[in-house]
This record gives structure tokens, C-alpha cells and sequence, in this order.
């Protein structure tokens, strides 16, 4: 998820990044571009670590001597050459300081993105440029509707949900087609995600977690309204983080359903719903590991850390940070289960008729 947010967010607001001469300033510090025209010395910390001396040019044509040690004591793991883009923050005075910040790395992620447009379109064709544009929504939504309106002090659940849906109900029609087999499986996923926001919220309430456990949400006290900051935004996040998985089961067991139906329209609703159920478990058992090791991979470094400072296995299962990521976790597992047999239940009873519950004669 943590990912995702990120591929977003570069998305949106990497354009003006990547061509301005001298981006963000406040007071006396401003952050500045350059390139670096000469290492002068290195200096290992460890393994993995240096100290850089280096001359860099700035977009303005300034020349500036930069040490990394005056701003990463410990070294930085980043290989610094001739040539490399880099940030850095320089302080106004009578002499001009300057500290190195980052590494320029938005001309890299273009490209990663080109590479991933080329592949969705050679290999899914024209589902794949739907699913381009269904991102395109995506994207909309997220930013023209869900964030701004949590920046303005709505209801951060409420607005999630209804983003949600909004996501929902068009992506999934563009993707597989306005059929009623796309609008039963559309039906399935908005109770699958209302049983994510129950389970969030009753698991919250019994684990008694505030939601401030992770590092990201603490980075943001301060800046923002200690109203957004609560409980209800942890729930939002596992709200959205359950969306695209509900949509993949939802629209598997759709299909499976009218697949099974057209191959032998002899089945009652009673043998089509066990037929699809079962494949429907060997797809929960995939997928739950799946969903599982996608969360556990987004929060391995605070998880690694929070075990290496806990006294035993009891005290880091106790830790918030630890707590939030079993909530998250078990409860858009819990409603993806379920969210198998609804999704089979509706598309029995919403595409067929009464007559599937009629026995026939099989020769």
C-alpha cells in the first residue's frame, strides 16, 4: 500500500519537481539542484556506507563544495559519481552553506513507468489500456476527491467509502465490460468492503490502538489537524487497502458462476453454488497468503525493528505498530473470505432463473 501511495504521488507531483531550477524555500534554506562535476574524496563508514566530498554545479551555474558528514554523519549508501543529479539544501548567510539532501530520481521513475504503460498494452491489448484508463480514475478519485476532502476536516471513513465505491463501480465496468455479470460482482465488492470497515473498527476498538503507531502517521503530527489524526484514519487505510483484492475475488467467482452455467445448463443453483465455492476455496488460499506477506512486506523495516528492541515475542505482539498491522491484516482477510461466498450467492440469484432450482433428468 505504502508503495502505491508513492507510485501516486510521484505521478501527480513529479512534473514541476523535475523542472524546477530551485524548488521549495523557506526562510533562509532553500533546496537547490545540481550535478556533481567532481568527487573529490570518499570516505567508508562501513560495509554499505560513505562520506562523499564533492564539487557540485548548480542549475545557476554556481560551483559548491559539498561534505556529506556535515549532514549524514553515519555515511550514506547512495554511490555518488560525476554526473549524478542530486538536491541540496543551502543555507543563506555571509558564507553559503550547503548540506546534500537526496538523489534526483525522477527521470528513473519515468522510465519505470513508460516500461510498465509498454507492458500493460503489449501483453492485456485493449484490457490493458483499460486498465490504464481505470488507473487514470483511480488517480482522480484519490487526489481530486478522498485526500483534498480529509484535508479539509470531512469525515475521513466516510469519504473513503464513497471513493471507494466510486472506484469501484467505474473501474470494474470499464475493465470487464458493462455486463451484469461486472454489475453482480460490483454489488459483491461494496459488502465486502463495508465487512472490511466492520471488522477494522470492531477489531480497533477491542485491541484499543489509536492508530498513531506507525511512523508515517506520527510524521504527520504537527502538520495536519489533530482531528484527521485519529483512529479513523488507521480504519480508512485498511478500508482502501482491501479494495482491489475484493474486486479480483468478486469478479472471479461472477465469472466462475456464469462460466459453470453455460458449460451445463442442467445445474441446479444448489450444485452451481458448491461447484463454485469450490474453486472459490483453493482462490481464498492463495490470495489470503498473498494479501498477508503484501502488508508484512510493506511494514518489514519498523516490524524487524520493533522485534530486535522487544524483550520477548509477548511484548512485540503487544506493541501498537505490531497490533495495527494484525488488525489491518485479519480484517481485509476476514472480509475477503467472505466475500467469496456473497459474491457466488449474488450471482446465483441475481443472473439466473427460479428454474436452476428445478431438478433434471442427466442421461
Amino acid at each position: 500500500m505504502k508503495l502505491f501511495i508513492c507510485i501516486l504521488s510521484f505521478i501527480f507531483f513529479s512534473v514541476p519537481i523535475a523542472h524546477a531550477e530551485q524548488a521549495i524555500s523557506s526562510g533562509t534554506t532553500k533546496q537547490v539542484r545540481a550535478t556533481i562535476t567532481e568527487v573529490i574524496q570518499v570516505n567508508p563508514t562501513s560495509k554499505y556506507l560513505n562520506q562523499y566530498i564533492f564539487r557540485a554545479k548548480t542549475v545557476v551555474g554556481d560551483l559548491i563544495d559539498v561534505d556529506t558528514s556535515e549532514s549524514v554523519p553515519s555515511g550514506i549508501p547512495i554511490k555518488l559519481t560525476v554526473g549524478k543529479e542530486i538536491f541540496l539544501q543551502v543555507v543563506d548567510g555571509s558564507i553559503p552553506k550547503a548540506y546534500f539532501e537526496d538523489v534526483v530520481r525522477t527521470r528513473s521513475l519515468w522510465f519505470i513507468v513508460a516500461l510498465f504503460v509498454i507492458t500493460s498494452l503489449i501483453v492485456g491489448l485493449k484490457r490493458g489500456l483499460l486498465s490504464l484508463f481505470g488507473l487514470g480514475i483511480t488517480l482522480l478519485v484519490l487526489f481530486g476527491y478522498i485526500f483534498p476532502s480529509i484535508l479539509q476536516g470531512r469525515d475521513v471513513i466516510t469519504v473513503t467509502i464513497i471513493g471507494s465505491v466510486v472506484i469501484l463501480a467505474v473501474n470494474m465496468h470499464i475493465a470487464h465490460g458493462f455486463r451484469k455479470e461486472s454489475f453482480l460482482a460490483f454489488l459483491s465488492t461494496v459488502i465486502g468492503l463495508l465487512l472490511a470497515w466492520l471488522f477494522s473498527s470492531a477489531f480497533s476498538l477491542w485491541t484499543s490502538i489509536n492508530g498513531m503507531g506507525s511512523e508515517d502517521a506520527l510524521l504527520l503530527v504537527g502538520d495536519l489537524p489533530v482531528e484527521i489524526l485519529t483512529i479513523r484514519l488507521f480504519i480508512a487505510g485498511a478500508i482502501l487497502g482491501t479494495v482491489g483484492v475484493l474486486d479480483d475475488i468478486a469478479v472471479s467467482q461472477t465469472e466462475i458462476v456464469h462460466e459453470l452455467r453455460k458449460t451445463d445448463t442442467t445445474l441446479t443453483r444448489k450444485e452451481l453454488f458448491l461447484k463454485a465455492m469450490g474453486i472459490g476455496m483453493h482462490h481464498i488460499a492463495s490470495t489470503v497468503n498473498t494479501l498477508v506477506l503484501v502488508y508484512a512486506g510493506a511494514s518489514m523495516p519498523i516490524l524487524i525493528l520493533f522485534l530486535y528492541h522487544s524483550v520477548d515475542i509477548v511484548s512485540f505482539m503487544n506493541s501498537e505498530v505490531v497490533t495495527e498491522e494484525f488488525v489491518r491484516t485479519i480484517a481485509g482477510t476476514m472480509a475477503l473470505i467472505l466475500t467469496v461466498p456473497i459474491s457466488t450467492f449474488i450471482a446465483l440469484w441475481g443472473r439466473h432463473p427460479k428454474s436452476l432450482d428445478i431438478p433434471h433428468k442427466h442421461t
